[in-house]
């Protein structure tokens, strides 16, 4: 049976999560970088979006400006018209028609005032919005500068660390090197489990007197719940030499 000590996996369990915590350093500047894009492009779509409306709501404003301008022209003729009347009859037409002129204007009028009102409120929406981007666009870069300054430390850190697991990893038994090599790919740092108390560090099952024995002679020793290799804590290995 082959033997490893505690140490030695405790060591490969430190500088595996090692590797796995820098790994998903690296990976999260991106992210963080790339999230930071989406919410520059969602701004400024927005903003887009909001002049868009600002110009539309603009020009069908000042098509119903000039439109006022040629009812009222229209309710000057009208009313130089009603001034010129020579019957009873034409009189009162005219009188209607102009009732009904004026009624129309005074709701174009309204339908304009309502759209100024809401162009003030765009444009006031347009000025929060750019706010907003230019703020989105400060974070962003700000945050794609520290990705990019951390990005050289963080591959540099884990290349040292990597080499450090291969050198330890060349120590272990030739019998076991495969078997290690499959647990890692699986569970990471998880496929070493440190004892706690009697139990595995990973799916808490109680281990037998014999396995805590044959843990404490430094043999290899595999959970028989969930196949990860077992080794015990720092204070176990000091306890269990000192006994020795």
């Amino acid at each position: 049976m082959s033997t490893i000590t505690s140490d030695k996996l405790r060591r490969l369990r430190r500088i595996i999560q090692q590797i796995a915590d820098l790994n998903d350093r690296m990976s999260r500047g991106p992210r963080q970088v790339a999230a930071g894009k989406n919410a520059v492009a969602k701004t400024e779509e927005q903003v887009a979006s909001l002049k868009n409306a600002w110009k539309t709501m603009r020009m069908q404003s000042d098509d119903q400006q000039v439109q006022l301008k040629q009812r009222e022209a229209k309710l000057v003729e009208l009313e130089r018209k009603l001034n010129e009347c020579k019957t009873n009859t034409e009189f009162k037409l005219l009188k209607d028609q102009i009732a009904a002129e004026r009624q129309a204007n005074a709701v174009l009028e309204d339908e304009i005032l309502d759209k100024m009102e809401r162009l003030d409120q765009l444009t006031l929406d347009i000025q929060q919005t750019e706010q907003l981007r230019d703020r989105a666009r400060r974070e962003y870069e700000k945050t794609a500068q520290r990705v990019e300054q951390q990005s050289d430390g963080l591959q540099s850190e884990r290349d040292r660390v990597t080499e450090e697991l291969h050198a330890v990893e060349r120590g272990l038994p030739s019998d076991f090197r495969r078997e290690y090599q499959r647990l890692v790919r699986s569970h990471g740092p998880d496929a070493l489990a440190q004892v706690e108390g009697e139990t595995c560090g990973t799916c808490h099952t109680t281990l037998s007197s014999q396995t805590m024995n044959e843990l404490y002679l430094s043999r290899l020793v595999y959970c028989k719940s969930c196949g990860c290799v077992l080794f015990l804590a720092e204070d176990r290995v000091r306890s269990s030499s000192a006994t020795e």
